[in-house]
């Protein structure tokens, strides 16, 4: 085969490697510009203190370490619903009050990611 007819067929693949390419994946640009800009809203100001009063289920309670494991709904701006996650309490009081299972509001307050149960009360059983 001669040179030239090499150089053209390796042109064309590239062309339409290119072509391909931004079909499949050029398209999707708006779409993650979208997501781009949501992640970016939901960012805190770094610094100040947070209040969220948020509804979870208790998994577990560890008196040893002042921890309750809570799987949560979304705590706006800080965390996405459906996330387990351990969080220290400010007092021992509120480890009494937390049972495996029970259906519970908990008030997180602090400045993220440092952020403590304040107050629990238990809405049901799950």
């Amino acid at each position: 085969m001669r040179l030239w007819r090499v150089v053209l067929l390796l042109n064309l693949a590239v062309a339409v490697g290119v072509l391909v390419g931004w079909l499949a994946w050029g398209r999707q640009i708006p779409r993650l510009e979208r997501r781009l800009l949501e992640s970016q809203q939901r960012v805190l100001i770094v610094g100040g203190e947070q209040t969220w009063i948020v509804k979870g289920v208790v998994r577990a309670v560890i008196p040893e370490i002042q921890v309750v494991v809570l799987t949560h709904d979304e705590i706006p701006g800080f965390m996405p619903s459906g996330m387990t996650m351990g969080f220290k309490v400010q007092t021992p009081n509120v480890l009494e009050l937390a049972r495996v299972g029970d259906v519970v509001r908990f008030t997180l307050k602090g400045v993220p990611p440092d952020v403590q149960i304040t107050a629990l009360v238990k809405e049901g059983q799950s």
